[in-house]
């Protein structure tokens, strides 16, 4: 006697639904989120790196899309950290939330930098190398050319720096008269003057030599001197005194 008590057999097989995008992502997440927090930095990539960043900033959208699109544009996560609010709004996608996130990274990482400056700030001490390092994470990242001042009182301690100017990507205005001007309102002793080149070359051109020379120059009417002025890309940098061009 057939079995169709039950009927199984004759009903159709069902495929069951597919998560929804959501639930992919979160688990995506958790699992990018696990590997960081057991493994460490390493074990992640920049673009996930940015992904995590931007998930808390963007409930239900895909931020792995997201951190794609801002490396696709930018070309690193460094790069992404540090472009201008307006041209990372104009990324599809970023909100007011993102664009935030991204600004607070950048601020944490220049601060983690600063905490790792020497209390002497001089080119003859053996730490100055963390000097360098500080003005590569200042300015080293951005699409275009920016000029800054890090000022120093009598004991060649860091008061501040500032971002003196911003400019195209092949050129940065720096105006010895302004220079002279701001080390005088910050009672600096001393000046670092840095600036970064987009095109990761970081030799002077001739007029960041002239240019040095005028500034050096305006400073000594002041009785402020001018230790250093640092080119720095992403991995690379260029210091005058090093050179023998101060």
């Amino acid at each position: 006697m057939p079995d169709t008590a039950c009927g199984f057999h004759d009903m159709p097989i069902l495929d069951m639904p597919a998560p929804p995008a959501s639930v992919k992502r979160n688990a995506r997440r958790r699992r990018l989120r696990s590997r960081l927090l057991r493994a460490g930095r390493d074990a992640v990539d920049e673009r996930e790196l940015l992904e995590l960043l931007l998930a808390g900033c963007h409930a239900g959208n895909d931020s792995a899309a997201l951190a794609a699109g801002l490396i696709e544009r930018f070309g690193t996560a460094s790069r992404a950290l540090a472009a201008r609010p307006d041209r990372l709004r104009g990324s599809p996608g970023m909100t007011e939330d993102a664009v935030a996130a991204l600004k607070a990274a950048e601020a944490l990482g220049i601060a983690m930098a600063r905490e790792a400056v020497p209390d002497a700030v001089r080119p003859s001490l053996g730490n100055y190398r963390e000097v360098i390092d500080y003005c590569r994470t200042l300015a080293g990242h951005g699409e275009v050319e920016t000029f800054h001042l890090l000022f120093l009182d009598r004991k060649s301690r860091l008061i501040a720096d500032e971002r003196q100017q911003s400019g195209t990507v092949s050129h940065a205005p720096a105006f010895p008269r302004e220079v002279c001007i701001r080390a005088l309102e910050r009672q600096a002793s001393a000046l670092i003057a840095c600036h970064n080149h987009p095109s990761a070359d970081p030799a002077p051109s001739r007029s960041d030599i002239e240019t040095t020379k005028r500034i050096e120059w305006a400073l000594k009417t002041i009785d402020v001197a001018l230790l250093d002025h640092i080119i720095v890309t992403p991995t690379a940098a260029f210091s005058f005194k090093e050179k023998g061009l101060l």
